[in-house]
């Protein structure tokens, strides 16, 4: 019929034969059948893509934290060592003994306990399931580490500094050695820290690991708190105690994340 345009057959669009002309290819038509190409992320990035957003490196606020505990401890240990502590040991250690409520004198005990030793095993074990279910011995390691860099620091700590435990007459049980800093704090601390970092790194929900984030922080505060109820410790070294231990935790999670990032093949 007129005004229709033929329907052309397969053969008209196919290469001329062999001794014709040959026919122009389009270039446009050629890109349009081409696969994306990924453009890598440029080696020292500090910006990665995942899963669609941007995932920044945790050097920095991890460096940041680990600053601000060793300066915390560093200013605690200052005002001991210079006993300018009083005007901040005094009045707290007073206030935390006319409040000390008796029905809390066994619980307390129970948790001084089992803040150091005890906790470590723990731990440690369940660090083992972590590595059981990762397949790798690296959750075990970081926990083990963490726990006996702890225990060096804050000994280390105690014999250069000296510090007297409070009056024997307001301890609840008895004690032994010099009290700064708090080595149940800081031992508690650390591995408390660590061993929740190495199981929030397993959990998807950002709720389950905002609770197991507040968790270890509150029991970190309950084991340095028991050690002042029984009157063994001044609060300035249980506050120590607590710098001490966040500054080991965060060196341990840091220098993981240092291995990490040499590790990962976009960093180059």
């Amino acid at each position: 019929m007129s005004g229709q345009h033929p329907v052309e057959s397969p053969e008209e669009n196919e290469p001329s034969a062999v001794g014709g002309p040959p026919e122009q290819l389009d270039p446009r038509g050629l890109l349009r059948h081409l696969a994306p190409v990924p453009v890598p992320v440029p080696a020292g990035s500090e910006v990665r893509r995942h899963g669609g957003r941007a995932r920044r490196s945790p050097l920095v606020p991890l460096g940041a934290g680990l600053l601000a505990s060793v300066l915390v401890f560093a200013a605690v240990a200052y005002l001991v060592l210079t006993a300018e502590a009083g005007f901040l040991d005094r009045p707290l250690m007073g206030e935390a003994l006319r409040h000390r409520p008796a029905v809390l004198d066994g619980p307390m005990q129970v948790v001084s306990d089992v803040s150091e030793l005890p906790l470590l095993v723990v731990s440690v074990l369940v660090a083992l399931w972590v590595s059981w279910r990762a397949g790798s011995w690296l959750p075990v390691v970081l926990v083990g580490a963490t726990g006996a860099l702890a225990a060096l620091a804050s000994t280390a700590a105690k014999e250069l500094t000296d510090r007297s435990r409070p009056p024997a007459k307001l301890w609840q049980v008895s004690e032994e050695g010099f009290g700064f800093p708090s080595r149940h704090t800081v031992v508690a601390t650390a591995v408390l820290l660590v061993l929740a970092y190495v199981c929030a790194a397993r959990l998807r929900s950002r709720a389950a690991r905002l609770s197991m984030w507040t968790g270890a922080g509150l029991l970190c505060v309950l084991c340095g708190y028991s050690r002042v109820h029984l009157g063994v410790h001044w609060p300035t070294d249980v506050l120590a105690g607590l710098g001490l231990g966040a500054a080991v935790a965060l060196l341990v999670v840091t220098a993981h994340a240092v291995r990490n990032r040499h590790a990962d093949p976009t960093h180059g």
